[in-house]
């Protein structure tokens, strides 16, 4: 039996990975683990691959985690399905229904693939190292095309925007504690009434992203 072992990160794509990730946990039957491995990533059926020798499955599991163990730098763009996708070029601005969904599909590996869709969409325009992408609405389609996305690329996006996100949270954390100081001069200035709506939809987008990260 000729079995193919995936050598790269990006040669996983994120559904088997979400896949993988099902049957990843603590109390799971160790045997049933090694043999259910290679089935996700050698695209080898669950019947034949228990014929095996378990000494030899056990080692091209080991083979195959290896490679889910590699780390890939962070890539802005790459294509799929002869679309073009660039991440996110500005995080800063992102919408808070944007970073919601975002940090609520980062909770769990099985919503991976709706995460991915806000992060990564189709490239409108492009001139040299500069894009832009299409906006966000959540369309089915778009997050079901994420599952075939190189799970390498994406788990560096994730680790990529975690990375900024904390950057912006301790900014974030910043402007907070200087708006406690200046709280009560705020408040009995005559201006109040007119900046209210604008301080606490920044401090509910903080507030948020706070919630989040801690998460």
């Amino acid at each position: 039996m000729k079995i193919e072992v995936p050598t790269n990160i990006n040669d996983i794509t994120l559904a088997e990975y979400q896949r993988f990730a099902l049957i990843n946990t603590d109390t799971q039957d160790k045997e049933f683990f090694t043999f259910k491995t290679i089935e996700i990533f050698c695209d080898v059926d669950i019947a034949l691959v228990s014929k095996m020798a378990y000494e030899d499955a056990t080692e091209l599991s080991k083979d195959v985690l290896a490679v889910l163990d590699q780390t890939v730098p962070f890539t802005n763009r790459f294509t799929l399905n002869g679309i073009e996708y660039g991440f996110i070029p500005d995080l800063q601005a992102m919408s808070l229904g944007e970073f919601i969904d975002l940090e609520e599909n980062l909770s769990d590996a099985k919503n991976f693939h709706k995460a991915a869709a806000v992060m990564f969409r189709p490239i409108v325009k492009s001139f040299k190292n500069l894009y832009t992408i299409e906006g966000y609405n959540a369309d089915p389609e778009a997050i079901e095309a994420m599952k075939s996305a190189p799970m390498g690329i994406i788990a560096a996006a994730i680790v990529f925007f975690y990375g900024i996100a904390n950057e912006l949270v301790k900014a974030s954390q910043s402007c907070l504690m200087e708006s406690a100081k200046m709280a009560q001069t705020t408040l009995e200035s005559p201006s109040f009434t007119q900046n209210t709506a604008g301080l606490t939809l920044s401090m509910l987008y903080a507030q948020v992203m706070l919630q989040g990260i801690k998460k």
